[in-house]
């Protein structure tokens, strides 16, 4: 056998030159890995406080919107033409923090359907919103990174207020007679005094710019069916404000010069803004509301509020039938309340669903008497919106009744032949033998607006 003898002297150096390189490699590689690290996690907190301010945003547009009372043509049309605000900082005074722009548009694109779980706005316009339903796209930058996220914001809003006393629905019959009242749709506000608890020693005046001025009376368009013999519903309105010689109590905007005011029957007015399907699309949207507690006031048990001279923006309320005195916050300016009593049908057209007795008593926000009377027998303030509304209702100032009313006042009757026909008894809609006050404010109105709690934000996704 020959035997081989390698000779290995030298091998040490390559190898070891070998692995030198590969361990260059190696650390290059790895001190690469972690410089692209550092330049991850700066992008990605880029990427996060882009999204915070698009957040953001979306909060900031939330708390703008949040006090339109109707619709949201107000931020679609000129000047504002959807664009909400533009590069905002997130902090004041502090862009290179972060920054928003916030677009809204209406709801009439192909797949909104889908993003709203709402058939398209039924205008098709850009700038005429009919369901109070916006899309809402907030954009977040930072460090030249940006963001965006999409929403939708629904509002049930108020509806259209046309007068400072507004028959909207099929009836405009009214009882003057005896009465020492006031209706008067220019423009009111608080002027000092105003977190006093008791309107009394509160200073109202009229506001200078009387652009939100309304119709002292404001009636639906059209002839009033059961009138005999056959009146439009305004001129029953003023038939009989000018029958009872009362035409000096009603002021407020002149139709025949809506830019100015007047007394008596130029302020008693037609208007469709407000009427019957206005009106049951607010109020459906307010009693599927989860935040909606509706009191339930029946023939057998009537509902009534008693002042509690204590505490009048917290009245006793009573049925008869099981609730005995039991407290009831009407609420107050800086915290206003929504209040929901629904009766039931009652043909007589006498039966009462809500009676207010025993002064004082006061509340603000929006207080809503559904098939049934609201009758006032005592002193009753208010700072927002009494909407009394259905089948066979008035609303009733008994010869006690007084109070002022800041805001507005609807009166709707929805069954046009009550009282059976055209010769048969009339059954008022509005009945003013007390002393009160109504007096249009568009800052109770938008005190009102407040007591809504039914606007949301929703379908949140970013793009």
């Amino acid at each position: 056998m020959v035997k081989s003898h390698r000779n290995e002297k030298g091998v040490a150096l390559p190898l070891a030159l070998f692995a030198l390189v590969m361990l260059t490699g190696l650390l290059l590689a790895f001190l690469s890995m972690a410089g692209m690290e550092s330049e991850i996690s700066a992008n990605l907190t880029d990427v996060a406080r882009a999204r915070y301010a698009a957040e953001g945003g979306m909060e900031f547009a939330f708390d703008q919107l949040i006090t339109v009372n109707t619709n949201w043509n107000t931020v679609l049309s000129p000047p504002i033409n959807g664009l909400l605000v533009n590069a905002q900082p997130l902090i004041a005074g502090s862009p290179q923090l972060g920054t928003f722009t916030v677009q809204v548009r209406n709801d009439t694109q192909a797949g909104d359907t889908a993003l709203t779980g709402q058939p398209l706005d039924p205008s098709g316009s850009g700038t005429s919103d009919q369901n109070a339903i916006v899309v809402l796209t907030a954009t977040g930058t930072y460090q030249g990174v940006t963001r965006q996220i999409q929403a939708v914001l629904q509002n049930i809003g108020l509806p259209p207020i046309p007068g400072a006393y507004s028959m909207p629905g099929v009836q405009a019959d009214l009882w003057f007679d005896n009465a020492n009242f006031e209706i008067d749709g220019r423009d009111w506000y608080c002027k000092s005094n105003c977190n006093d608890p008791d309107p009394s020693k509160r200073v109202y005046d009229l506001k200078n710019d009387q652009s939100k001025m309304k119709y002292g009376i404001a009636t639906q368009t059209g002839t009033q069916q059961n009138s005999n013999p056959q009146q439009t519903y305004e001129q029953r309105a003023e038939y009989k404000l000018d029958n009872a010689g009362k035409r000096a109590q009603v002021k407020g905007k002149d139709q025949t010069n809506p830019g100015a005011s007047t007394s008596g029957l130029n302020t008693v007015a037609p208007d469709a803004s407000l009427n019957p399907a206005v009106m049951q699309t607010f109020l459906d949207r307010i009693a599927k509301s989860s935040s909606t507690k509706i009191l339930q006031s029946t023939m057998s048990c009537p509902m009534k509020l008693e002042g509690d001279q204590n505490n009048p923006s917290v009245p006793l309320l009573s049925n008869g039938c099981g609730i005995d005195k039991q407290p009831l916050d009407l609420g107050d300016r800086a915290n206003p309340k929504l209040v929901y009593f629904r009766g039931e049908l009652d043909p007589t057209s006498s039966f009462t669903s809500l009676m207010v007795e025993g002064k004082p008593i006061r509340g603000a926000g929006i207080l809503i008497v559904e098939d049934g009377d609201l009758r006032v027998k005592d002193q009753f303030d208010w700072d927002g919106i009494i909407i009394v509304t259905g089948r066979y209702v008035s609303s009733i100032f008994e010869s006690g009744g007084s109070g002022t009313i800041y805001g507005a006042v609807i009166s709707n009757e929805t069954v046009w032949n009550e009282g059976g026909n055209q010769n048969q008894q009339t059954y008022w809609d509005g009945y003013f033998v007390g002393k009160p006050r109504i007096r249009f404010s568009q800052e109770a109105v938008d005190t009102a607006g407040r007591a809504l709690t039914t606007r949301k934000l929703y379908s949140w996704r970013e793009l």
